[in-house]
């Protein structure tokens, strides 16, 4: 059979693949090429560190965990939260519905989960505790020395440790529960605004902006910086807080480099039993101490977020109203660009 030859053949396939490129370049600018996963686009807003895990809430409301998972406490669920806790063996995270649901190792029952709508919660050792939307305190998982016989009253917060917890009331004092062979159960007298409940020592910012550790003061833990802070977190034999200049500062057990922070500007941090972690301004997350499990490998897409800040809206979650007008730009451009190719293409078929 003899080859046909088609006029205009050539510049016809030119043309439409310009056209081609065209349009991926608009769907590229417009915000609508993008992949699926969970990764594009996120970055960390909060941390939790757990004995030999981390976790991070993403500004998408999605958990991601790293380290042991041996009990399945870095195995996440799907959907969107509102706060995470990492607690022993075991984690649990806020649904934005007020629900609380936990993961890992349930042995004691501290996974477990109450009916009710919850607006804060966090994980100890063995137990867990959640904070009610009327402000009342309710403690589930393992009982041994009343750690989860939570007081009647209102609370604004609370805090699990490793045998014990802690809340603070309404009017800013601290009181709390469970195991008090240090005195970790002895709070100060005074108003706080923050709390975190350790392994045997708790850790307050007062509402002047210095830090109050009780409880077991071996290896110094219980020894608070001079200064004035905006954060804190209290591991198993140390902690760490973040000055209101940005900077973190630890103190307590160094042995395997859990007090050696890094330098930088922090919002957030979270210590654990032998490491901590911490949040740049930048959105970066940072790890440092024991790595035997892999508690300090973050993954490299939260190391380095992306430079561009994404836009927040409530709680700190990722507000996509903006990208609904550059994606439908998106889809207007895409199918202008294919109809004005369909016709060229009929257009060259007439002349062949």
């Amino acid at each position: 059979m003899p080859t046909t030859t088609t006029r205009g053949a050539a510049p016809l396939s030119l043309a439409f693949g310009a056209l081609l490129l065209l349009a991926l370049a608009a769907l590229g600018a417009a915000g609508g090429w993008q992949r699926a996963d969970a990764q594009d686009g996120n970055r960390a807003v909060a941390l939790s560190v757990g004995d030999e895990h981390t976790c991070a809430l993403l500004d998408s409301g999605e958990i991601e965990c790293w380290g042991w998972n041996g009990n399945g406490q870095a195995d996440a669920p799907a959907g969107r939260f509102s706060a995470l806790s990492a607690g022993g063996w075991h984690s649990c995270g806020l649904r934005e519905t007020g629900a609380i649901e936990c993961w890992g190792w349930n042995v004691d029952g501290q996974t477990g989960t109450p009916a009710g709508r919850f607006s804060a919660l966090s994980a100890g050792g063995a137990h867990t505790c959640g904070l009610h939307e009327t402000g009342a305190v309710e403690c589930w998982g393992y009982h041994y020395e009343g750690r989860t016989d939570a007081p009647a009253g209102h609370f604004s917060a609370l805090s699990a440790g490793r045998y014990h917890t802690c809340g603070l009331r309404e009017a800013g004092a601290v009181e709390c529960w469970g195991r008090n062979d240090s005195g970790q159960a002895d709070a100060p007298a005074g108003r706080f605004s923050a709390l975190s409940a350790g392994a045997h020592h708790n850790c307050g910012l007062r509402e002047t902006g210095t830090v109050a550790c009780w409880g077991d003061n071996r290896f110094g833990r219980a020894d608070a910086p001079a200064g004035r802070f905006s954060a804190l977190s209290a591991g198993g034999n140390h902690a760490c807080a973040v000055s209101v200049d940005g900077a973190v500062e630890c103190w307590g057990d160094n042995r395997l480099d859990q007090t050696d922070a890094p330098t930088g500007r922090f919002s957030a941090l979270s210590a654990g039993a032998v490491h901590s972690c911490g949040l740049h301004e930048t959105g970066a997350v940072e790890c440092w101490g024991s790595n035997d499990r892999g508690q300090t490998d973050v993954p490299a897409w939260l190391r380095q977020p992306a430079l561009a800040a994404p836009a927040t809206g409530s709680g700190g979650l990722l507000d996509r109203s903006a990208e609904a007008p550059r994606a439908g730009l998106a889809a207007l451009g895409a199918a202008l660009l294919s109809l004005l190719a369909l016709a060229l293409l009929r257009r060259g078929r007439r002349r062949s």
